[in-house]
């Protein structure tokens, strides 16, 4: 008799024990129920994988953002998902999650359905029993409208209102930092500051409003005259326009100028107070440097050159090359 009390205790502590691993098991599984209903709803990216980097878990809009279907997903790796180089990119970076050399992706950006994804996010390793990695962790969120948000600001920042072109701010930046750099190559950096002629005379006889409708005429010329990716043309100061040309010997800046004082030529804007011209025309400084000049040493050499342009008729340039730095001076006109 004590013997089949004992049986009975027993069998009673197996059902009580299954009933708390089926309880457990209820329980789970509303958690991952109520997890994936989240990451369901929720614009970002979720994922886990194993140590062979196979997806154990997406997040349906983190999948579908990139035009794969969730269900297809799951057991799969990178290279079985994105493109080559996508996925490469991918593998690399979970080997340095798996060896605790890498923590977090503040911000990355991926192709995805002909556009670029913005991402901000955390990465970690999922550690086992013994401490050591059994997968990997993921969650990020789009932040694409904020970055072209920065993006759009920074242009504005950048570039002149009315014409279009690179604004005082932007110029100033790229023309120290090609200063600095032909310093240190060795190679050719021209400057080029034109002027539209007679332009206050210009603005009294036909008002500003048609005075600013000139100086985007003549910036849209100016634009067209520049090609390649390096070069920089922006708006200086008022009637002032400047051409960055790295790289760029004086042969080839003078041929340039004479195209963009051809093109402005031919557009033809009346301009009575223009003497001995009748039309809008630019006169231009072309200065050409070599080795270790100062920002304000090469804008006074293209400065000179253009006021020396002015006092011989205008509408044409004169240009200057320079290989060694000449004494540091202050602008002066």
């Amino acid at each position: 008799m004590a013997g089949d009390g004992g049986d009975e205790d027993g069998d009673d502590e197996k059902e009580e024990l299954r009933r708390r691993v089926a309880a457990l098991d209820a329980e789970l599984g509303r958690t991952r129920a109520l997890l994936e209903t989240i990451f369901a709803r929720i614009p970002a990216v979720f994922y886990v994988k194993d140590v062979d980097s196979r997806y154990r878990y997406g997040s349906p809009w983190g999948f579908r953002t990139f035009g794969i279907d969730p269900a297809k997903a799951i057991g799969r790796t990178d290279a079985e998902l994105f493109p080559p180089e996508l996925a490469e990119r991918f593998a690399a970076s979970d080997r340095r999650v798996l060896e605790g050399r890498e923590m977090a992706s503040v911000s990355y950006a991926l192709p995805a359905q002909g556009r670029a994804l913005h991402f901000a996010g955390v990465r970690f390793p999922i550690p086992g029993p013994d401490g050591s990695p059994v997968g990997i962790c993921g969650f990020a969120v789009d932040v694409t409208e904020r970055i072209e948000l920065a993006n759009k600001l920074e242009h504005l920042a950048t570039t002149d209102a009315l014409t279009g072109l690179a604004n005082r701010r932007r110029f100033d930046e790229r023309f120290s930092a090609e200063v600095a750099r032909a310093a240190r190559s060795g190679e050719p950096l021209t400057l080029v500051l034109c002027d539209v002629d007679q332009f206050k005379r210009y603005n009294d006889r036909y008002g500003h409003p048609r005075g600013d409708a000139c100086l985007v005429e003549v910036a849209r010329a100016l634009d067209g005259i520049v090609r390649r990716p390096a070069d920089l043309a922006a708006r200086y100061g008022g009637e002032e326009f400047a051409l960055v040309l790295p790289d760029t010997a004086e042969e080839g800046a003078a041929s340039l100028v004479e195209r963009l004082r051809a093109s402005v030529r031919a557009l033809g804007v009346e301009h009575a107070g223009n003497d001995g011209h009748g039309v809008v025309t630019l006169s231009a400084g072309v200065a050409t440097v070599v080795g270790a000049w100062t920002v304000e040493d090469v804008i006074e050499l293209a400065d000179r050159a253009l006021y020396a342009a002015k006092e011989a008729g205008r509408d044409r340039h004169v240009a200057v090359s320079e290989a060694k730095p000449p004494p540091s001076s202050s602008r002066a006109r």
